[in-house]
Parts: C-alpha cells; structure tokens; sequence
C-alpha cells in the first residue's frame, strides 16, 4: 500500500463519490476518465471483468432503469484505498426493481482506479437479471 496524505485520501474519497455518481448516471465519459483501462473488477460470485466488459453490462443493465439511485450509508478513505458501502434502487418501466446493498473497496494509483472488489447479494442481482458469469458479462 502507498503512503499518502491525509489530503491524498480525501481526495481519493471525492474521486469515488464521483464515480458512485457517474456509475448510477450511466456517465460513460466520467467513468472511462477515473477507472483506468487497465483496470480489473472483481465480483464475488462472478469473478474478474475488465472496464470494457463492466461498461458494457452497467448499460445494458441499468442504462434503462427509470430510477437509479445509489445510497452511500458509508465511506473509509485510507491512503490509495476507498471503502465504500451502499444501497442501489434501481426500477424499470417494465416493472422490474432491483435493490441491493454493497460493499466496493476501490484501490486508486495517480488519481486513477486500478482495482475494485465489489460484494453485494447475487442472488438479489439473478432473481431481475438472471444468472451472471464473468464469461457472460
């Protein structure tokens, strides 16, 4: 882990509010500026996406929802890590809702994302959208 500044962290933690935001917004821009094209997304349950595939499936899957709201209840910032715990609301015009709860911790290089985790409920996620695989995401 890189030392940094109080500061650094904090700014790392803006860094991320913004990227909840954009990620909610379906921002493709926002995103591919903070998450590096390198980046890995590892989903437990499902296993390692690249940014290319998480874009993708964040439009596919919730580019439609009518609502999308994402709650921070929390935020720990601690020198190139952020830990980040949420609720998603998301409701689609067919009906559909989908609300889970998550746990993403973020790891940022130069004001950059290079790595998440990220916990949440699948069986929640596969009762709207059905089974996911990292080979089918």
């Amino acid at each position: 882990m890189n030392e940094q500044s109080p500061d650094g962290a904090e700014a790392n933690r803006r860094t991320i509010l913004r990227l909840m935001a954009a990620l909610d917004a379906c921002e493709e821009q926002t995103i591919r500026d903070i998450i590096h094209p390198d980046a890995s997304w590892w989903v437990l349950g499902v296993g390692t996406l690249d940014r290319e595939t998480v874009i993708a499936q964040l439009k596919q899957l919730l580019g439609a929802a009518r609502v999308a709201r994402t709650t921070i209840i929390g935020t720990t910032a601690e020198a190139d890590r952020v830990a980040v715990e949420s609720r998603g609301n998301f409701e689609f015009a067919d009906g559909r809702v989908y609300r889970n709860s998550y746990h993403h911790l973020f790891e940022l290089r130069d004001g950059h994302v290079v790595a998440i985790r990220e916990y949440l409920d699948l069986r929640v996620f596969e009762e709207v959208f059905g089974p996911i695989t990292a080979a089918s995401a």
